[in-house]
């Protein structure tokens, strides 16, 4: 779908194209359009790289694009929530790429680390944390809501004495309903 510069464009229409990065091209750079799809892809691009600077020395721009437009892609195609679960599915796609030999274990637990994060501001259940585990590491990360008048959210990274089983999957992930971990109810796979 071509645009042309003075042709206005629904809401609704650009839904897709939010999506995916390269639909831009549809949408003349001076239209409201395009202003409109920049502008929904800033926040992304914004929760990725702000959170998890790291990323950007992957990237073979600067500016994170040769990450971001690829990942956008991906998603799209995958159909994958922009949830808690974004930067997990981030990595996913890492490993996935031709940037797989470049991730480093400070990437990992960042974006490990942000989605915790992520679902302890986000989730609005009566849950008050959430456990991840990933494949390639024996501790956990941790994501605990607020729980003190001046506390906010808390992530942390916790060494067992014993391993747990590993998640089926790359991720798995637990909630847990008090502020005391004290049982393994087994792994959930990480949602789409």
């Amino acid at each position: 779908m071509h645009v042309r510069p003075n042709q206005k464009v629904a809401e609704k229409d650009l839904l897709d194209a939010m999506m995916v990065p390269a639909r831009q091209a549809d949408y003349p750079r001076q239209s409201r359009a395009f202003v409109r799809l920049d502008t929904s892809l800033r926040v992304y691009w914004h929760n990725l790289f702000d959170i998890c600077p790291e990323l950007l020395e992957l990237s073979d721009t600067k500016d994170g694009l040769s990450v971001f437009h690829p990942f956008m892609a991906w998603a799209a195609e995958q159909q994958l929530s922009m949830n808690w679960t974004y930067y997990l599915w981030v990595y996913r796609w890492l490993l996935e790429s031709p940037l797989a030999d470049r991730i480093t274990e400070d990437v990992t637990l960042s974006l490990i680390s942000a989605s915790a994060a992520r679902w302890a501001i986000g989730d609005r259940s009566l849950n008050c944390g959430i456990v991840i585990g990933f494949a390639g590491l024996d501790d956990l990360i941790v994501g605990w809501k607020c729980h003190r008048i001046d506390g906010g959210r808390e992530v942390e990274r916790l060494t067992l004495e014993s391993s747990l089983p590993s998640p089926r999957g790359i991720f798995g992930y637990f909630v847990t309903p008090e502020f005391v971990l004290d049982r393994f109810p087994g792994w959930s796979e990480i949602p789409k």
